[in-house]
């Protein structure tokens, strides 16, 4: 039976490399941040959409959807971000869907990560699989993005305070994976993790 998982974390947690390195451990992961970008393609009914309520300035001279423009059209907007979540997520919602028949159609023992930074805040909270969460300390996470992607302070702290806390993550997370220190202690945790979540497969509902 195909086994659903989402991971969820905020920016500079190290979502993405536990995806990663579950998918280096057998898992199909579908990062529904990359299907949102694809969803508003050229060409696509979100591009179509967006347009129509952002206008013509937001595309790109390639016709692509300029995320920078639109990034500054919406943020600080609370009913203009309202709209652009009203447009994406229920399109990103319908393609995921898509893609998890597809992978349980060819695989039916499949386990399949939904990687999605915006997870608990669309209101997916595990009701189709387990929700885990990647959590590291507001700190840490400040420098990470100070020191790996070149961030000033003031727009790390504008970021952290946009997004979901690690408290309300942990609230609604069915597991938590720590990552406040190394790469080698997140690949052991990760590993844990693995093991732990097979044998719940192996196992079948309790309770």
């Amino acid at each position: 039976m195909t086994y659903i998982i989402g991971l969820t974390g905020g920016i500079g947690s190290g979502k993405s490399t536990v995806a990663a390195l579950l998918a280096e451990r057998g898992a199909t992961v579908i990062d529904a941040d990359r299907v949102a970008h694809e969803v508003y393609a050229p060409g696509t009914e979100g591009h179509d959409l967006l347009v129509e309520r952002f206008g013509e300035d937001i595309v790109a001279e390639d016709g692509s959807i300029d995320r920078a423009r639109l990034g500054g059209v919406v943020f600080g907007d609370r009913k203009a971000l309202e709209d652009l979540n009203g447009i994406i997520h229920p399109l990103v919602r319908k393609e995921i869907a898509r893609r998890l028949l597809e992978v349980s159609e060819a695989d039916p023992d499949a386990i399949i990560v939904i990687e999605a930074a915006l997870m608990t805040e669309i209101g997916w909270a595990g009701e189709h699989g387990e929700l885990w969460a990647v959590i590291a300390p507001p700190q840490v996470v400040t420098a990470r993005l100070i020191r790996h992607r070149g961030m000033e302070i003031e727009d790390v702290k504008m970021r952290l305070a946009a997004q979901t806390t690690n408290d309300e993550r942990r609230k609604v997370a069915s597991h938590v994976i720590e990552n406040g220190s190394t790469i080698e202690n997140l690949e052991a945790a990760v590993d844990r993790s693995w093991r732990e979540l097979h044998e719940r497969v192996q196992n079948g509902p309790t309770g």
